[in-house]
């Protein structure tokens, strides 16, 4: 980011990042105060192009590797290969189904969730050994 803000000397910059926890941490928001004119914007939870490739997988799944053996790498390799072709014969987007109305509800659920359910720490185990 130092980069960035380097290659563009003036007037404001809007960074638009997944919600990893990295881009939210103490260190991101310190940087933040050391560079007022940056503005991070965070993707919907449940909005990121990661999620698509989940839904790909499961249908990858459930229309084909549950219902299929085989019987080596090449194998595998080949059946993956013929069910690419075959699904790339008819390609359909995959379609949003929430709108941003519906995923600003979850974000703001999930928040509220989050702060009525705060994560517990969890305790290091430690292990007392009396000697006699």
């Amino acid at each position: 980011m130092n980069d960035v803000v380097k290659s563009y000397p003036s007037g404001e910059l809007h960074v638009v990042l997944d919600n990893l926890n990295i881009h939210k941490n103490e260190a991101a928001k310190q940087w933040l105060l050391r560079h007022p004119r940056v503005h991070f914007h965070y993707t919907p939870t449940h909005a990121s192009w990661m999620n698509m490739i989940e839904c790909f997988f499961s249908i990858l799944t459930r229309r084909a590797l549950t219902q299929s053996v085989q019987r080596s790498k090449k194998d595998l390799k080949d059946f993956l290969l013929r069910y690419l072709d075959q699904y790339s014969q008819n390609p359909t987007p995959f379609t949003w189904t929430k709108g941003p109305d519906q995923l600003q509800r979850i974000i703001e659920a999930t928040k509220e969730y989050q702060a009525a359910h705060p994560k517990q720490r969890k305790q290091r185990k430690t292990h007392n050994t009396k000697r006699d």
